[in-house]
């Protein structure tokens, strides 16, 4: 969603539980880079999460 798309997952490896809310990333190495700016990329797929939707 921080880039403005939806993306197939990996639930075994690519998940993490922030302040109560479940995210999924596509893989490892994405979580990896993920994780690098937490927020940053939370903000950017909030952002993006209406778009989405339509």
């Amino acid at each position: 969603m921080a880039l403005g798309t939806t993306a197939d997952i990996d639930p075994i490896n690519g998940w993490a539980i922030v302040d109560g809310k479940l995210y999924l990333n596509k893989n490892r190495d994405i979580q990896k880079k993920w994780k690098e700016d937490i927020p940053g990329y939370i903000q950017k797929a909030d952002a993006n999460w209406p778009g989405v939707l339509k």
